[in-house]
């Protein structure tokens, strides 16, 4: 122990309880171990009754200091961890070391290019015009300076001549470092967050190129394929009614002409399904039913739609609604082998919710999920993810002992935001 030391160890007097326990804390913070503490005073030949009080009131302290230590690092902790935004942490991380330091003031400056003069820890009575004073409104007798590197700069401003000690000095340290950390790993997650937003923008930009695709393609079927068609169709009635009614030839005019008109049908579906005029002309729910009386020509199976009252919805929802809805009912057509498919359609409280749910022989979700070059359900979730939205899936597995088919089946549940809002913010003050 420094001789300094331990001429205020004359004060560690349980008679003067107050000024034992200051020079307890201050021995504490300047860290000298209580061993040593101890070991002096029973080498002042302190008598034995007093030594156990003062040695109580020295431990008293001592554990006082760790704990409070020990509580602004996890105050740190949790801001770190807790804090939406850095600047919330470090406005945190401001008011646990003002109040563990008991400071006047406090005030941490970040982002900021730290002068030349405040790059390293310092404890000065700040003078007139003084620039290391970054606040020069504060009237202080007492300021703490710890840099943050070169980013940074934490002060803390005393009314009274209050010199730190080594223990409190470490833990400005340790706070500094943690600053720097929570900065870093927060650039972390802008700059993720920053390439998720690119990631979506590319991927709503594809969508939209998808789309474009979709009605330049049904747009050339329609013109092109189409009309020739109804060529071939017109041309082979007409050949029809001049062949002689006995002719073979007539016969196979005829069954051709039928073709025709099945392939000419099946073209517009296809167009249909490419390009749902219906939702730009009639709005989603007659969109939505036109879809449904298409699936039950290819399921035959009983769909029910239902859709509640919508507010204006912004442009591209109504058809990212219709694609999920198409995808799930061509799904249902493919593997569900439904009787019944309910679909419906309702918003409240800013939210769109889609549910289509079927009786279906149900699947694993699991399987269907890790099964390799599908896309379907996961080009849903995509879509889904995209716009901010939720998708829930449950399925059960139809038993084929059981006597009603209604023990399986599938429900796809979707909520969609309406509308939805942002916003960030950074340099803190106490």
């Amino acid at each position: 122990m420094h001789p300094a030391d331990r001429k205020r160890l004359k004060y560690l007097d349980p008679k003067r309880v107050e000024q034992t326990e200051y020079h307890s804390r201050r021995l504490a913070k300047m860290g000298v171990p209580a061993s040593e503490v101890l070991d002096a005073l029973a080498e002042n030949g302190m008598p034995a009754v007093d030594y156990r009080e003062a040695a109580g009131i020295v431990n008293r302290c001592y554990h006082e200091i760790r704990d409070a230590e020990a509580a602004v690092l996890e105050e740190l902790f949790r801001a770190e961890h807790d804090s939406p935004t850095l600047t919330a942490t470090l406005h945190r991380f401001t008011l646990a070391l003002r109040s563990y330091a008991k400071a006047d003031q406090a005030r941490l400056w970040f982002p900021f290019e730290v002068p030349a003069n405040l790059r390293r820890g310092m404890c000065f009575p700040p003078k007139a015009a003084d620039k290391r004073l970054l606040d020069p409104s504060w009237n202080v007798a007492t300021c703490w300076s710890v840099p943050l590197g070169k980013q940074g700069v934490l002060q803390l401003g005393f009314s009274k001549h209050y010199p730190w000690l080594h223990r409190e000095k470490e833990l400005l340290n340790i706070a500094a470092d943690r600053c720097l950390a929570a900065a870093a790993k927060a650039r972390l997650v802008d700059d993720l967050s920053e390439r998720e937003a690119e990631v979506r923008r590319l991927s709503q930009r594809m969508m939209h190129i998808e789309e474009v695709e979709r009605r330049r393609i049904s747009q050339e079927i329609h013109d092109e394929t189409g009309q020739s068609l109804l060529c071939i169709r017109l041309n082979l009635e007409m050949l029809e009614m001049v062949a002689s009614e006995d002719d073979e030839m007539r016969v196979r005019l005829r069954a051709t002409r039928h073709l025709a008109e099945r392939t000419v049908d099946e073209i517009r579906r296809i167009i249909a399904a490419l390009n749902p005029e219906a939702i730009e002309k009639l709005g989603l729910a007659a969109a939505l039913r036109q879809l449904a009386t298409r699936f039950r020509n290819v399921a035959a199976a009983a769909v029910r739609v239902d859709v509640g009252a919508l507010p204006e919805l912004p442009d591209r929802l109504p058809l990212v609604v219709y694609r999920l809805a198409q995808e799930c009912l061509s799904n249902a057509a493919k593997h569900a082998e439904a009787k019944t498919v309910k679909v419906s359609v309702d918003a409240a409280d800013k939210v769109l919710r889609l549910r289509i749910q079927d009786d279906g022989k149900g699947f694993d979700l699991s399987q269907a999920m890790a099964k390799p070059g599908t896309f379907g359900l996961s080009g849903m979730q995509e879509r889904v993810s995209l716009l901010g939205g939720q998708m829930k899936i449950e399925s059960r597995l139809r038993n084929p002992a059981a006597r009603s088919r209604s023990r399986g089946g599938t429900a796809i549940k979707i909520e969609l935001p309406i509308g939805t809002t942002h916003a960030h913010d950074s340099t803190v003050a106490c």
